[in-house]
């Protein structure tokens, strides 16, 4: 069965989207994931082997077609989305849709959080289907439209009478909106937690040695704590560490390096207080720079070595 999919985007969604400035942004285009909503969506339904994908647009329709430029998409435009409701702008994407495909998948663009196992789930099941969470119906939805005993608005309605089948998943994503509040926090935290849990991924760790190890992770982080605290008590205890703790670790680097990390400066109401030296400040930035670079050219080499296993 040739399956495809329908993404939804024909909605004005730029008025209450706004980014950090304050500035309205539209939702398609709204960063997410390290991309845009839209762009992974696209990447999460090809990544299931689905194919064509129509993109229903309205609002600002030749700025998205633009964004999707090179994504070898098919596009439909719905002209008069400002008067049409949702089941209206959906029958003119599944008209079009009729002729590409006998089952597609309709995916309004503001829930981009369902599993890939969730689209695999759909996939499996030989009528249209509606995923549902814990009882609330989510997306995407299946719809089988060779099926000759479904007319248009039968379709339309997601309705189970009229032969739609409910496919109950532990997939909470299902049910995720971007146009909830706190939906992009919702989602991010979701997205994240789905890559950890389904993507290889590696750590890259720098020590610097002498005879022994003296300055890595622990000694950097431990850093940043007194430069943001000011205090090395107080970084000692955001790292779950005992103030002497915190201390022998200071002094062992400042003892390998030769020179001070730490200007010190004791008593006081408070205790005193501790600010990092300049000389201390540029290792740390040079330490930071290493480890980025060592990131970027690892990526690489563990694309190389285990993309094949992702």
């Amino acid at each position: 069965m040739k399956t495809g999919a329908l993404i939804i985007a024909s909605g004005d969604y730029g008025e209450e989207q706004r980014d950090n400035e304050g500035i309205p942004v539209f939702l398609p285009m709204y960063p997410l994931d390290g991309t845009t909503v839209i762009k992974g969506e696209l990447a999460k339904l090809r990544k299931a082997g689905i194919s064509p994908i129509v993109v229903l647009t309205g609002c600002h329709s030749e700025t998205l077609k633009l964004h999707l430029s090179h994504n070898n998409v098919i596009f439909i435009e719905d002209g008069e989305y400002r008067e049409h409701s949702f089941e209206e702008s959906l029958a003119i994407g599944l008209t079009g849709c009729a002729p590409l495909m006998e089952r597609v998948l309709v995916l309004p663009v503001e829930y981009p959080a369902c599993a890939d196992s969730t689209i695999k789930e759909l996939l499996a099941m030989e009528k249209s289907a509606i995923p549902t969470y814990k009882g609330q119906e989510g997306w995407p939805k299946s719809v089988i439209l060779s099926e000759s005993e479904m007319n248009l608005t039968e379709k339309i309605n997601f309705d189970v009478e009229t032969g739609s089948q409910i496919l109950s998943t532990e997939d909470p994503g299902v049910t995720y909106s971007l146009q909830e509040e706190g939906g992009v926090e919702r989602i991010t935290r979701y997205l994240k937690a789905q890559w950890d849990a389904t993507t290889l991924h590696f750590k890259t760790k720098l020590v610097i040695s002498k005879e022994e190890d003296f300055f890595g992770p622990g000694v950097y982080h431990l850093l940043q704590y007194i430069d943001e605290t000011g205090s090395i008590q107080a970084a000692a205890a955001k790292m779950n560490m005992s103030y002497s703790k915190g201390w022998k670790m200071i002094n062992k680097v400042e003892k390998e390096l030769g020179f001070r990390f730490l200007n010190r400066c004791n008593g006081g109401k408070n205790g005193g207080s501790s600010t990092i030296t300049p000389e201390g400040r540029l290792f740390m930035e040079r330490y930071h720079a290493m480890l980025e670079d060592m990131k970027r050219i690892t990526r690489g080499f563990f694309e190389v070595y285990f993309g094949e296993f992702q």
